[in-house]
């Protein structure tokens, strides 16, 4: 079921796993320029681009949050961008309102990991708890990284706001965070998936229930386009591009050979599809909007 608002800042699409309910919320569309991926070959990245009909420089970059109903809790998987990124960002509080919902009424929110464009929305302006209610879950590798005294020397010049602001927001939310053990079940029905690389801690979601299951996967992919075709492909806001390769075609595989069904942050969408192989490589079938 589609939600769409009628000024067009808010959508939402709901699909059920088992008894348990997945609403796809879209915050906006940001866009990526193709120097930010160094493995790439110009010409093959244009050809590629070209074929998904889309533009080279500067190329489109969905964001996607998702909501999950489960066991009489509401759990919302990753905050957005927040409001600071324009008008074109920052839409997950109309997509909840799409589905009845405020921010107030999150229960838990459950972070993939705690770049800008998925934790800018922890907080507003003010500093202040965007998510007054809820209680926050980060994955202890990724915390650690982000908290770490040591990190804004080691790190370059434009990760220095994402540190400063995971700082921020691990800190507002206080007592009220948690962070959990690589693989736990942080709530029935619902287990964390330990996807490394784009950042140390980066975490996926496999939602279970009544035989049915989806896999809400973060940043495995940021332009489909690409990196279904070219998994190697890293990106620059990769902590380790090699790892994070790895754990690409790992979980390409998986999916694939499970025929497990996917949901990403970064897929058009509202992010529900499959993946496929092709021949070496993969392809992504996006599943219909009802």
């Amino acid at each position: 079921m589609s939600d769409p608002s009628p000024n067009g800042s808010g959508r939402a699409v709901r699909r059920l796993v088992g008894e348990i309910e997945v609403i796809a919320l879209s915050d906006g569309e940001q866009t990526i320029s193709p120097a930010l991926f160094p493995d790439a070959e110009p010409e093959e990245l244009a050809a590629l681009a070209r074929a998904a009909g889309h533009p080279a420089d500067p190329m489109p970059v969905p964001v996607n949050t998702f909501l999950i109903r489960a066991d009489g809790c509401t759990y919302l998987v990753d905050a957005g961008t927040g409001p600071s990124r324009g008008s074109h960002l920052g839409h997950v509080p109309a997509s909840l309102a799409q589905v009845g919902l405020t921010p107030h009424d999150i229960d838990t929110i459950l972070m993939t990991h705690m770049h800008g464009d998925h934790a800018g929305g922890l907080l507003h302006p003010s500093g202040d708890p965007a998510f007054p209610s809820a209680e926050l879950w980060v994955a202890e590798e990724e915390a650690a990284f982000w908290v770490d005294p040591g990190l804004p020397s080691r790190a370059p010049e434009r990760m220095q706001a994402t540190i400063a602001n995971a700082v921020k927001s691990l800190g507002a939310y206080g007592e009220r965070t948690t962070r959990f053990s690589a693989g736990r079940e942080v709530a029935p029905g619902i287990r964390s998936v330990p996807l490394p690389g784009h950042t140390p801690g980066q975490t996926g979601f496999l939602v279970e229930s009544g035989g049915e299951r989806l896999l809400i996967w973060a940043d495995i992919i940021h332009v489909a386009a690409l990196q279904f075709a070219r998994p190697d492909w890293t990106v620059g806001f990769d902590v380790d591009g090699a790892q994070a390769a790895e754990t690409r075609r790992r979980i390409f595989a998986r999916a694939a050979d499970e025929n497990l069904p996917v949901a990403g942050m970064h897929l058009a969408f509202p992010g529900f599809g499959r993946v496929v192989r092709t021949g070496e490589g993969f392809a992504y079938e996006a599943d219909a909007v009802a």
